[in-house]
């Protein structure tokens, strides 16, 4: 029965392509030559020509497209072949679609022959056709597909190429595309309707012999072990639900690419089956294999690179929220937490559990992200006014991240905190970065005066009596912003909060039409310190129910002197102490304050997501959303986020990006916020950024299942750092003090391990990732100590550490 399904399943697709008509005629900007030569005089296979009508005068990059149909049929002219070749000369590539032979008795290898001798025609033909010998690729689908890579893996071999008629002429090619083929027939099994293969072996059309009988000709049929570290790079394409070929021939060759060290990337399709074009009703690939080519055909030095058009590259909406933990019902941090916006937009794209900032403060980790680079290669770990003097000497030639898109053609616009200060922490630079900005939030002195002086005006409004902490502890007491309460309209200018103003700004601009393709930034204040909101968002949740962090009363006997210094804050007699000294309920009062905040700026979320979904914009743009970092709200007896502790640097990073990933997904794949910029430049065809220290997520946006052994740094300030890895997390402090946890057992931290000797091993593997060149800070030409030393010196000469942090 098994095999029934599967044969009729397959001969249906089939019958599907073939009998399907379509419209042949070229698209304006292409030229097609139909039936050339390419084999000896006396072969009825032909070629079809794909080429740009009009050509630059440099040499073009080429592709060969090999057709599927079981090595039994099929034909160049197909639609699936016709929708890729046009595809690429589109872009300005030649492409040439073959026929190849399908004769029984004569298939094998004379197929693979043609294919290579296509690859030697473009070559022999280079002069002519102005294409580049140097830069061809292959691509084909199913058993064009086993075709393409068996042409890319076995360039020149001595007994797979061919002898006539390019004698001496090479086969090989710089990429491959492989949609569902077959990768190793040693193992290819019959497949259920869902997609997942069974022990059954699968028949094969390609040549006689049996998988028992002619083993060594099915192993030198397989792709799969023709891989070395040298192969091309290949892009894998594969449909979740192919019942014809199953995914985990893919997924095979996918992993022998990786452990070889060649470069593989490997893009499942959601709900896909087998033998679909580029371009269908439910996606479209044309962009990811025009993006794979143009990375990897990459023209050489002095001629031009065929990149997409401006008009084909996405837009991009770019979300931040100050201090958003993990308090998110998708990120499952606080059961409490009520955020139905955010976790219907998590649910279109791919969630990563389990991302990292730089640095756990807003200044460092936003210009860590927007710089891409890391606090230890730049320098800068507090001081914007640092960062300031130091600009040309830090970025060089190097581009923040909005200007880098800006450069490269696209509408720059902001609103909101992006940067720490706003739109820019760079006034003299910011029309170097944006096109447009919205207005900052303009705060009467009444208002101001709740706050008795704090920072910048789009943190306000503080509650209607102030801050409890100066009431209690005097006006000019450092962290008066500790404090939460509810706001009527009479408490917010104009009877709004800035966050609300931000997403009726974004929603403007999203009603509008645009020549370019844009780049929008939209950074929320909240939940950011004080956590004030209008009323209704308090009213969300019982304050008799709010429930406070678990944090065991030995919490901080096991943390290092230099973990309690960073966990004392900055309030006299330390944050925690303050906290617990207004009175017993000030901790809820505080939890309720984020919640409520939380749930606010979940709201403006929704209101800019959901005026994206009814612009003309919603199928070509990126989304992605960020947190700059955490939030300690009592763990660790700790409060606000500077602090190198899991609640600090772990925050939520979302990416929905239109025919790449894969919707309702999430990767526990520990990810940093310095790969959002390689991957933005990844998924809109810009040229790579030179200096970057992050990497493009684009390979766990198409499969999320994917893992990696590479771990984030996390750093506070100069010489304290974290190694998050995907299970562990260490901190080696600036005075040699280390911590270890396991988030296997220990998802809270509250078990130090480090001191015992079972984990000396593991303590040793991270102290590998920690840096072995950090930049001083910003401006200073020696280490000199802060505050934290200064505190440690002063506990340590007359034993005066707080109770609390015992």
């Amino acid at each position: 029965m098994i095999r029934l399904a599967l044969v009729l399943a397959t001969s249906f697709a089939g019958i599907l392509h073939a009998a399907k008509p379509f419209d042949a005629t070229p698209p304006d900007g292409v030229t097609i030559q139909r039936d050339l030569t390419f084999l000896a005089p006396d072969r009825g296979e032909k070629l079809d020509l794909y080429q740009p009508t009009e050509r630059g005068s440099e040499p073009a990059p080429a592709v060969v497209i090999i057709h599927g149909g079981g090595w039994t049929s099929g034909d160049k002219a197909r639609e699936r072949e016709f929708v890729t070749g046009t595809t690429l000369a589109k872009e300005g590539y030649v492409a040439i679609s073959i026929n190849y032979e399908l004769s029984a008795g004569r298939r094998w290898p004379n197929n693979l022959h043609d294919c290579k001798n296509a690859v030697r025609w473009l070559r022999v033909n280079a002069g002519k056709l102005n294409v580049d010998p140097d830069r061809i690729g292959v691509i084909g689908g199913s058993a064009g597909g086993h075709l393409a890579l068996m042409v890319a893996y076995t360039a020149n071999h001595p007994e797979l190429s061919p002898k006539q008629p390019y004698p001496g002429v090479s086969d090989e090619v710089r990429a491959c595309v492989d949609m569902y083929g077959i990768t190793n027939l040693l193992t290819r099994c019959v497949t259920e309707p869902d997609g997942t293969p069974t022990d059954e072996l699968k028949d094969h059309r390609l040549f006689k012999g049996d998988r028992q009988s002619a083993a060594d000709l099915w192993r030198l049929a397989s792709p799969v072990t023709h891989v070395t570290k040298d192969s091309p790079p290949t892009l894998i394409l594969h449909g979740t639900a192919d019942t014809t070929v199953d995914r985990a021939q893919s997924e095979e060759l996918h992993r022998t690419l990786q452990q070889a060290g060649a470069t593989s990337t490997l893009r499942m399709i959601d709900g896909a089956g087998h033998a679909w074009p580029l371009k269908n009703k439910d996606f479209d690939l044309r962009k990811d294999v025009l993006s794979f080519f143009n990375t990897h055909l990459v023209a050489s030095e002095g001629t031009e690179r065929v990149s997409l058009p401006r008009s084909a590259r996405p837009n991009v909406l770019f979300i931040s929220v100050d201090d958003l933990n993990d308090w998110e019902g998708a990120m499952g941090g606080n059961s409490q937490a009520k955020t139905p916006h955010m976790d219907r937009l998590f649910g279109q794209g791919v969630l990563f559990t389990n991302a990292h900032c730089s640095q756990a403060v807003c200044t460092a980790s936003r210009n860590s992200l927007l710089s891409g680079l890391h606090p230890t290669t730049s320098g800068w770990y507090a001081s914007t006014s640092a960062m300031r003097r130091t600009y040309d000497e830090v970025m060089g030639s190097h581009k923040m991240l909005p200007q880098h898109f800006k450069d490269n053609g696209y509408h720059t616009m902001a609103a909101g905190k992006v940067f720490h200060q706003g739109v820019s922490d760079y006034k003299e630079r910011t029309k170097d970065f944006w096109d447009v900005t919205a207005p900052g939030y303009k705060v009467p002195k009444e208002l101001m005066k709740r706050g008795s002086g704090y920072g910048g005006r789009h943190f306000y409004p503080f509650p209607k009596e102030g801050s409890r902490i100066s009431n209690r502890f005097g006006p000019d007491v450092d962290g008066n912003s500790l404090c939460a309460g509810p706001l009527d309209p009479e408490d917010m200018p104009g009877g709004k909060m800035f966050d609300e103003l931000i997403a009726e700004w974004a929603v403007d601009q999203l009603g509008e039409n645009y020549e370019e393709p844009f780049f929008m930034a939209v950074g929320f204040v909240r939940p950011h310190v004080p956590f004030t909101a209008p009323r209704k968002f308090f009213d969300m949740y019982d304050p008799a129910t709010i429930q406070i962090p678990e944090v065991p009363e030995t919490e901080m006997s096991d943390i290092p002197i230099m973990g309690k210094s960073i966990a004392y804050g900055t309030i006299q007699g330390g944050d925690h102490h303050a906290v617990l000294t207004i009175d017993d309920d000030y901790w809820k009062e505080l939890v309720h304050g984020y919640l409520a905040c939380v749930s606010f700026v979940d709201e403006q979320i929704g209101k800019v997501i959901t005026a994206l979904e009814d612009s003309p914009h919603a199928d070509n743009t990126i989304i992605v959303l960020w947190s700059d970092h955490g939030q300690h709200l009592g763990e660790k007896h700790t409060w606000r986020k500077q602090s190198l502790w899991e609640e600090a640097t772990r925050v939520p990073l979302f990416f929905k990006a239109p025919g790449v990933s894969i919707a309702g997904k999430t990767s526990p794949q520990v990810v940093s916020l310095l790969d959002i910029y390689p991957t933005l430049v990844d998924l809109c065809d810009l040229p790579q950024a030179p200096k970057l220290d992050g990497q493009s997520l684009v390979p766990l946006l198409r499969n999320p299942s994917l893992t990696s052994k590479r771990p984030v740094l996390n750093t506070w300030y100069y010489g304290n750092h974290a190694i998050r890895s995907n299970d562990w997390r260490y901190i080696r402090y600036r005075d040699g003090s280390e911590e270890l946890y396991d988030h296997r057992k220990d998802q809270g931290e509250h078990r130090n391990l480090a001191k015992d000797p079972e984990y000396a091993a593991i303590i040793a593997e991270h102290r590998k990732f920690l840096p072995t060149k950090e930049a001083l800070p910003a401006g200073d030409s020696e280490w000199e100590g802060d505050k934290l030393d200064r505190r440690v010196r002063e506990w340590q000469s007359d034993d005066s550490i707080p109770d609390w942090l015992r």
